[in-house]
């Protein structure tokens, strides 16, 4: 049946790679950032990927059938739907999460960062998210710092403290401010002691959606008292 399944979605993976280069012939991996759900030929594909992961073992899939599968799941990067279903399956999700960091899906890669949180209980599954970390997309190792802080929070100070200062993006890029901003929200969940500096670092920059979100933090301790916690710290 794997071999039915599988012929089955490449044939429609074939149909919408077709149809997507006629219709938008200027949209790469890297800045597809939308849903396709408005078409019959991305409808035809998700279905089909469904039925595959529903119906069929992992242990039986072949390279070209994990190949379609993250390409479907990188076009699935609105609702994120399908990563959600493999995450349901052990099997698919433990297989799909580590063969995406060798495939060319970006989509995919930062859907499989992003959902790696709610396997922090699997040690195995769980180290791959230093792999994420380091992926080189800035996307992708953003959602894999929100992670970390999940199923590693012991990690994830060290590694806030690293995104913000490794200077990775040019100063003044969005690249730059939303890396800071994610480690903003990872002292705060950590209830990191340097948070308040940070803090500091971003009321006084010149990003206007950083100091945004250090005005929400700090609502968000006055509200429940956090920050009685960490002048404690200090």
């Amino acid at each position: 049946m794997i071999i039915e399944l599988g012929r089955d979605l490449h044939k429609k993976v074939q149909l919408f790679k077709k149809w997507a280069k006629k219709t938008y012939p200027n949209i790469t991996e890297d800045n597809d950032n939308g849903e396709w759900c408005f078409c019959k030929e991305f409808d035809d594909m998700f279905s089909s990927a469904m039925e595959l992961i529903q119906k069929a073992s992992a242990s039986s899939a072949d390279d070209q059938m994990i190949d379609d599968l993250l390409y479907a799941i990188a076009r699935d990067n609105e609702c994120e739907i399908l990563v959600q279903e493999t995450g349901k399956l052990n099997d698919w999700f433990s297989l799909l999460c580590r063969k995406s960091l060798q495939s060319p899906y970006t989509n995919a890669k930062w859907q499989f960062a992003k959902e790696l949180k709610n396997h922090r209980n699997n040690d195995e599954l769980k180290e791959l998210i230093f792999d994420f970390l380091s992926t080189g997309d800035e996307y992708t190792e953003r959602m894999a710092l929100e992670s970390l802080a999940v199923i590693e929070p012991a990690q994830a100070e060290k590694y806030a403290v690293l995104f913000w200062n490794r200077e990775k993006y040019a100063e003044g890029s969005y690249e730059d401010e939303y890396q800071k901003i994610m480690a903003l929200h990872v002292l705060y969940r950590v209830k990191s002691a340097c948070l308040d500096k940070y803090l500091r670092l971003a009321e006084g920059s010149n990003y206007h959606y950083l100091k945004m979100n250090a005005a929400e933090i700090r609502e968000k301790m006055q509200v429940s008292g956090v920050v009685r916690t960490f002048s404690a710290l200090r």
